[in-house]
């Protein structure tokens, strides 16, 4: 199990450049994957994005990634043809002033270093190294924050099973209360009838049966399980097994003749919600 939250950093080293590539990762329903800082190089990005989605399954990855060409984030070089021209008009307005000979600072200053646009294939290498390297760093954080998130989940799953037990234990019960008291009213009234009471009790059993919504809990608790043993991507489906577990609990809550079953019920929703705060983070 792996959560969707993480860091991941990779750096690697090219001929006359260096790349970093930073990757941080949030929670996202589905899988949203966004590359920065290749703007001008779409091939490049699209590369890195299709490379991030074979290896993450869910969640909002920002992928940043930064060019370093000996200090410049794109490579820089000297158009040699235009300094040459220009270098010849320098001399020769120098001599005509009678000035000094010109400088190398005065040509640089007219603009012949001019940016180059990289050579895409070529630096993929080393866009993909870093970026590899940055995958097995998020891949690490997330597994290690996916270890602590299974054992919350761990513990909410004992908390449901405790609960369920509660809850079975209680259906006889509340059947046993209603019946005492149903005995109890129709001995003030004088009213007894144990044939009435049969059909009372009956009529109370049915309306109150909560046994499906039992069984359907013990599936979805034996199905969370499951997914806590598994191997990739688990939250979706675990988001829709709390929802439902939540719905099976409104619906025990509504069935419910007697206060200790309510409480069950409240404190089944109750755990339900926290399933569902913690899965939104797994991936």
């Amino acid at each position: 199990m792996r959560s969707m939250t993480g860091f991941g950093r990779g750096r690697a080293r090219g001929e006359r450049v260096h790349v970093q590539v930073d990757l941080k990762s949030l929670n996202h329903r589905f899988l949203e994957v966004r590359v920065r800082g290749l703007g001008d190089l779409p091939l490049l990005a699209a590369r890195c994005e299709e490379s991030l989605k074979e290896r993450f399954g869910r969640g909002t990855i920002e992928a940043t990634v930064s060019l370093d060409f000996l200090g410049f984030p794109r490579p820089k070089y000297i158009n040699r043809e235009a300094a040459k021209g220009l270098w010849e008009e320098l001399r020769r307005l120098s001599r005509e002033l009678g000035g000094p000979p010109p400088s190398l600072e005065a040509l640089l200053g007219l603009g012949v270093v001019q940016e180059g646009i990289p050579d895409e294939e070529a630096l993929w290498p080393v866009i993909s190294e870093a970026l590899e390297e940055a995958m097995i760093a998020l891949e690490r954080a997330r597994e290690e924050e996916g270890r602590r998130l299974r054992e919350a989940l761990l513990r909410e799953a004992d908390t449901l099973e405790e609960l369920l037990r509660k809850a079975e234990d209680e259906v006889p019960r509340s059947l046993e209360r209603f019946k005492e008291k149903l005995r109890e009213n129709l001995v003030e009234l004088g009213q007894l009838d144990e044939t009435r009471i049969a059909l009372e009790v009956s009529i109370w059993a049915e309306r109150a049966d909560v046994r499906e919504e039992l069984d359907r809990l013990r599936s979805h608790l034996e199905r969370l399980r499951g997914l806590l043993e598994a191997e990739g991507p688990v939250g979706r489906e675990m988001e829709f097994l709390a929802q439902e577990i939540g719905r099976e609990a409104n619906t025990l809550a509504a069935k419910s003749r007697g206060v200790p079953l309510g409480e069950i019920a409240l404190e089944l929703r109750l755990c339900a919600e926290r399933i569902r705060e913690q899965a939104r983070n797994v991936e």
